[in-house]
């Protein structure tokens, strides 16, 4: 029992530390960090999901660690349940070191360019340009 809270006070305190981080990276307000992040994979072109290959696994492991800290924190979970392991705050540790050196998803994303398809105009189409 004692492990499982050690475990979820580090969790907690390295998701702050994170979302904090992120805050100030992205420049937003404090505790908005990580939603942010998330809300900007979001909105990118779908065919970053395709051109990066990590960014569903990243969105998803930022959900996942979001809604365990929203757990902790709300206190609909305690403490002193098993909520999961270290490799969590390994793995914000890593994300972090990976945004310092350009090569998280959102960093690869802003230096890819999209070249996107666009339909031959119909003749009504044309015919409407000509009188513009």
């Amino acid at each position: 029992m004692q492990t499982n809270r050690i475990t979820n006070q580090n969790f907690y305190a390295e998701y702050e530390y994170f979302d904090f981080y992120l805050s100030e990276y992205l420049k937003v307000d404090e505790d908005k960090g990580v939603e942010t992040y998330m809300k900007r994979m979001k909105e990118a072109v779908i065919e970053a999901r395709e051109a990066i290959a990590e960014w569903d696994v990243t969105y998803d492991r930022l959900k996942k660690i979001k809604d365990r800290y929203e757990g902790l924190s709300t206190q609909e979970t305690s403490f002193d349940e098993f909520q999961g392991k270290d490799e969590d705050v390994v793995w914000i540790r890593i994300f972090i070191s990976k945004i310092e050196s350009k090569a998280d998803p959102l960093s690869k994303y802003k230096n890819l360019n999209f070249s996107y398809k666009t339909r031959k105009k119909s003749l009504i189409q044309i015919i409407l340009d000509m009188f513009k």
